[in-house]
């Protein structure tokens, strides 16, 4: 009976409307739709009334529904670029987005001006923990977090993680061992993943993981390939296409969803671990997490003034954390996020730039093979940094395969000029470093793989400009894991080129296929190669 009653209510109660309740609401609506309607084509125009070459939007979508169609947003924007010159427009929603592919005006929002550019545009639901992180905040909250954040990637402490990442690579190299004695080829997308899984849950989570040996049934492997699978959802479609509902679904996300399973289970095992070691913080521990704790507890003094009872004001000095738990679980989490993806693409790129290029691949063993003296396996920063050509080889493959393709934007603070072109405040600033990386006017013949365009003497000669290659970014806002990114790659892949030939086999997909599910390239099939043992 209850069932019955719960489905004829809205009969119910609108056979209790009278007529004029009825054509009241409706005109209401409809009066509603008139209003928003006009409202959006006129923020729609501010292009044409700016003067700005634009790409026609949709009254709902904006162009967001063409960014994220069947053809890859990069090659999108390489049509737009064509179409419309270095500088023009697009609409998010109703939100204005100037594409910059002028490498002048580049370094003056990214460096010049970063005063006015210093902020990435507001997210379209302000979930946490990502409120909380490097990448969310914004403003001077920003830049107090990123000056205590920036020394735990100093050249010292990556110094003292290598440990971590050589046992971590050790289990890898006997994955790829056991995999070459079957003499069938390898899928090295979901290998290296669940190699960097391991080492930044270790780093920057304090949890020892086992993504590399059973990624069907570890718990947070699983977890995290869902997260990033489904991190562009309909709430988030919405939100962007209706402005004035974000804060509900901001609010549904973090008051019931909290960004899923992933998100409940790092920062449950985050706050345990803080609680225990907070407990005992004589002993150290080397991880990220370990260093954010000893930030977090150095204590700052401020004077602050309050009213004094015998009337007037009373200074005195109180203390306080330079960053909250909330600010610490927040950028291990995005630590996380950014360390796994992007490190795993870059190096699944590079297994398959240096399969298809022996040449290359052979020059790089002779480098191994002649600067580590030692016979080590396990190779120590120092190592790791003083091999020239492998530096090339990887800055090459983040050029022609950077991890990262869609995320370089900034939110403009004020009104500003660029170049020719009037710039309103909380306009979003977006640089297409794809295109950037891929522009024969910077580089010649850009689809070849050639890790000589990195050599001293190369860049010596052709007095490149520093804007036209930013895998990590540039200025203030840089990626603050660069160091990081940078050795673990490194390491990784000297020490499988040390031990293995990579071939191309009848499996491998060439030229690589890819999809951005979010803001980075992934392969959209499996990267197949094979693994040969050297002697």
């Amino acid at each position: 009976m209850l069932k019955e009653t719960i489905l004829w209510l809205p009969s119910l109660l609108w056979a209790g409307m009278s007529r004029y309740t009825v054509l009241f609401l409706i005109t209401l609506i409809v009066l509603y739709i008139i209003h928003w309607t006009r409202e959006r084509h006129y923020k729609h125009t501010l292009f044409a009334r700016l003067g700005i070459p634009y790409i026609k939007p949709h009254l709902l979508y904006g162009s967001m529904h063409t960014l994220h169609s069947d053809t890859l947003a990069t090659d999108i924007m390489e049509n737009w670029i064509k179409e419309h010159g270095k500088v023009f427009g697009f609409y998010i929603g109703e939100t204005p987005n100037v594409v910059i592919a002028d490498l002048d005006l580049i370094k003056q929002v990214l460096i010049k001006d970063f005063h006015n550019f210093s902020n990435r545009p507001k997210l379209p639901i302000e979930a946490q923990p990502v409120v909380d992180t490097i990448v969310g905040l914004r403003d001077q909250r920003w830049k107090d977090v990123r000056s205590i954040l920036a020394p735990t990637f100093s050249m010292m402490k990556m110094k003292s993680m290598t440990g971590i990442m050589n046992r971590r690579v050790d289990e890898f190299l006997q994955i790829v061992s056991e995999g070459s004695l079957k003499n069938e080829p390898l899928e090295w997308y979901t290998i290296f993943q669940g190699l960097t899984l391991d080492v930044i849950s270790e780093c920057a989570l304090a949890m020892k993981t086992h993504c590399q040996r059973d990624q069907n049934n570890d718990e947070l492997f699983v977890a995290v390939r869902s997260f990033l699978k489904n991190a562009l959802n309909p709430a988030i479609f919405l939100a962007v296409y209706f402005n004035a509902f974000a804060k509900i679904f901001s609010f549904i996300s973090n008051q019931l969803a909290l960004s899923g399973r992933m998100t409940n289970m790092i920062v449950s095992h985050l706050k345990t671990v803080i609680r225990i070691r907070r407990k005992d913080m004589s002993k150290k521990y080397i991880d990220v997490l370990q260093l954010m704790l000893e930030a977090a507890d150095t204590q700052n003094p401020n004077e602050i003034e309050e009213d004094s009872p015998e009337g007037g004001t009373a200074k005195h000095s109180e203390t306080r954390k330079q960053l909250t738990d909330a600010e610490i679980i927040a950028n291990a989490w995005v630590f996380l996020l950014g360390g796994f993806e992007t490190t795993a693409n870059s190096l699944t790129s590079a297994a398959y730039l240096l399969a298809c290029n022996p040449e290359v691949q052979e020059r790089l063993y002779k480098e191994l093979s002649s600067d580590i003296e030692d016979g080590s396996q396990h190779l120590t920063y120092e190592t790791v940094n003083s091999l020239t050509y492998l530096d090339q080889v990887l800055s090459e493959t983040l050029r022609i395969y950077p991890p990262v393709v869609s995320f370089m934007s900034r939110d403009t603070a004020n009104d500003t000029m660029l170049g020719d072109y009037f710039i309103p405040s909380d306009t979003n600033i977006v640089i297409p470093m794809w295109h950037i990386h891929h522009n024969p006017e910077f580089w010649p013949d850009p689809e070849k793989f050639d890790p000589d365009r990195f050599s001293s003497k190369t860049k010596a000669s052709e007095n490149r400009h520093p804007m036209s290659y930013i895998p990590f970014g540039a200025g203030p806002r840089s990626c603050v894991g660069i160091r990081f990114a940078q050795l673990e790659a490194k390491l990784a892949l000297a020490r499988l080129i040390r031990c293995f030939k990579l071939e191309t086999c009848e499996e491998t997909v060439i030229p690589m296929k890819f999809e951005m599910p979010t803001v980075t390239h992934i392969p959209a099939t499996g990267v197949m190669l094979k693994a040969t043992p050297r002697q």
